[in-house]
């Protein structure tokens, strides 16, 4: 029973999103923000559904046994680590579980002989607690008072606070933001407004412009700095001495300016205005043992923690091995990576397979990918990067067949509904799918379960502090008579439909 929006409950477990879960005396599962398992406490109900309830935890009546000290100043109004408060041992027990529990729940999957516990590990190997981010994106917002704030937003709410130390970054990203932020008042530049409808003067709106700065620091060496801001004609030559000024004291080595026209809160910069200093990146990974290089730009996606992109790549050449009768280290003829980026998997498994395909819709990415390829030795026949969305994959298959392997590490939202049913139609004999959703995965292995079988499943921990974790999985084609085949229509329970041969 709810009486006044309050709630007395025992906290039993934590959600994907970071959210603890507690159950009423009628069994209505309710979503608590800032609590822990094991915790007792006073919740205070924000919204009431007829299959769940949300809340905030008001008091803590009891503490958890396994609970510790935020060791961050900014632990108790930032959005970016929900966890710090469980030792990283509980963390990674509570990510196995929430991988399983989507697999389970919502792919309705039996995983039980396929469930790679994610590896608690130890000295050298174990990935960084803290200082891992080689990517940071922080906000400009006004203030109270009027002034400008440039920090990160708030635990679910889209206000922002100024950061001054964050036990994920490094200490030279925080003297980046520190300096930026001199320079920004110096030149009289100020947060753009929250609504662009506001009222201001022609001098305020020239001047009230900065939206995002982006910090890239990868693993390999170099500072990078995006200043992303509304268009700004007039001010364009502050900009030009800020990003001049920062690279003469040596804080950074690359300066981009940006400019985004659109009001959501997104640190994506839709055009670039000029670069100063270094335009691209240099990262190295070790991939099993093998140094790779790669070349970024400003706006790549890449995995932000590099330690742990290394063991990522690793798991998934790996647990690949698993599938194929080694000769002279080559598996196969060709590999396909259809959600390429600037060639991550495809290049981790190019030196197994004669030929590496890539399929990414960003076309700055496809570039980076065919030079990374060159960078890494590949002769030009053995690779091939193509710009183009998921519409395209049904014709690759159309015209060049199936790949011995077929790997994927799409989006948050999970696999595009074309990718899937071009999957199901061509059925490659194996797939590898990495994922930083699990219930997107989920999803996605649901959708191919009538066609393929769970061969691996590993969790792969890439954020320490927070509720995300990566997921790779290993699928085999299910062995299936070709003189029986006929075709049928899958529909699974969210909708979705597709034909497949059977």
């Amino acid at each position: 029973m709810i009486k006044q929006n309050l709630l007395e409950l025992e906290i039993q477990g934590l959600s994907s999103d970071g959210r603890a879960v507690g159950r009423t005396k009628e069994g209505l599962a309710v979503f608590v923000q800032h609590a822990l398992p094991g915790q007792r406490v006073l919740a205070h109900v924000t919204r009431l559904q007829k299959h769940f309830a949300e809340a905030q935890a008001s008091v803590i009546l009891r503490r958890s046994a396994e609970e510790r000290a935020a060791p961050c100043p900014h632990a108790g109004s930032c959005g970016g680590c929900p966890w710090q408060t469980l030792p990283y041992d509980a963390q990674l027990r509570w990510k196995r579980r929430i991988v399983l529990d989507a697999m389970i729940r919502i792919g309705r999957l039996n995983i039980k002989d396929s469930f790679i516990p994610l590896p608690l590990f130890a000295g050298k190997e174990a990935p960084l607690e803290w200082g891992y981010r080689n990517k940071m994106e922080f906000c400009f917002a006004r203030g109270e008072d009027g002034g400008t704030i440039l920090g990160l937003r708030e635990r679910y709410s889209h206000r922002a606070f100024s950061v001054l130390h964050c036990r994920l970054q490094t200490a030279r990203t925080m003297k980046v933001l520190e300096e930026l932020r001199r320079q920004c008042e110096k030149h009289g530049l100020y947060a753009a407004p929250a609504s662009m409808q506001e009222n201001a003067s022609k001098k305020d709106r020239d001047h009230s412009i900065l939206r995002f700065a982006v910090v890239r620091e990868p693993k390999g060496g170099g500072c990078m700095l995006e200043l992303i801001t509304l268009p700004a004609p007039a001010t364009e030559g502050s900009i030009r001495q800020i990003g001049g000024e920062m690279m003469r004291s040596g804080s950074i080595t690359g300066f981009v300016h940006s400019i985004r026209t659109a009001q959501t809160s997104v640190a994506y910069g839709e055009r670039a205005v000029f670069s100063l200093g270094e335009a691209t990146l240099s990262e190295t990974l070790s991939i099993e043992g093998i140094p790779l290089d790669f070349r970024l730009g400003h706006a790549s996606f890449f995995q932000v923690n590099s330690q742990a992109a290394e063991l990522l790549y690793s798991t998934a050449v790996r647990l690949a091995s698993e599938l194929f009768e080694k000769t002279l280290g080559r598996w196969g003829k060709s590999c396909w990576d259809i959600y390429c980026g600037v060639g991550g998997l495809a290049l981790s498994m190019s030196r197994h397979f004669d030929h590496v395909y890539g399929l990414e819709t960003a076309e700055q990415a496809v570039r980076l990918a065919r030079q990374n390829a060159c960078i890494n030795g590949l002769d030009s026949s053995s690779f091939s990067f193509e710009s183009g969305d998921a519409s395209l994959l049904e014709s690759r298959f159309t015209n060049f067949g199936v790949p011995d392997l077929l790997v994927a590490d799409p989006p948050r939202a999970g696999m595009d509904a074309e990718v899937t049913r071009a999957l199901l139609k061509h059925q490659p004999q194996n797939l590898l799918l990495v994922s930083c959703n699990p219930a997107t995965l989920a999803r996605d292995l649901a959708r191919l379960a009538p066609a393929y079988s769970l061969r691996a499943v590993q969790p792969v921990d890439l954020f320490p502090q927070t509720p995300h974790v990566e997921t790779v999985v290993l699928l085999c084609r299910k062995h299936i008579d070709a003189e029986k085949q006929i075709s049928v229509t899958i529909e699974t329970e969210d909708g979705w439909r597709a034909d497949k041969s059977v």
